[in-house]
């Protein structure tokens, strides 16, 4: 009989996960934990989703007395200019693994600007719970970039 109801629910299991949506991105994002964005409180988070659906400037202050401005909003996606240093875009991906093949992913890319010749991106991928699976760091500059084009022309 365990063996029978264990089955039921393996052959259940699937019908559940295609039946369950993605969440918007604005859900995402209003539950995401402070610790993960400590420049925004979850007041100036619903602030800015606020604004964006109302279609006005999405500018709150943010928790180090400096602007911030959410520049784009869809359904799966989202961009933010923190400061004049550091931007932000999420997007809603769903989950490749097989095991969590009823649940999305979350990529957080951030780019910091250290001045105006060089650039570091990182991307993390959270799990829906927020929890880290990877991430990865890339530091770029004017002076890499010309080499890797001169190294390609010869």
């Amino acid at each position: 009989m365990k063996r029978f109801l264990f089955a039921a629910l393996l052959m259940a299991a699937p019908l559940w996960c295609s039946s369950q949506e993605i969440p918007s991105i604005s859900h995402v994002f209003k539950e995401m934990p402070d610790s993960l964005m400590p420049y925004l409180s979850k007041n100036n988070r619903l602030d800015m989703i606020d604004f964006m659906e109302a279609k006005m400037k999405a500018v709150v202050n943010n928790l180090l007395d400096g602007k911030t401005v959410m520049t784009s909003l869809t359904a799966d996606s989202l961009s933010i200019d923190m400061n004049g240093t550091l931007h932000i875009d999420m997007k809603i991906v769903p989950a490749v693994t097989p095991s969590d093949s009823c649940l999305y992913n979350i990529q957080v890319h951030r780019i910091y600007t250290l001045n105006e010749n060089q650039t570091e991106s990182v991307v993390d991928v959270y799990t829906s719970a927020w929890n880290r699976i990877s991430s990865q760091v890339e530091r770029s500059s004017l002076l890499n970039r010309d080499e890797k084009i001169f190294e390609r022309s010869h």
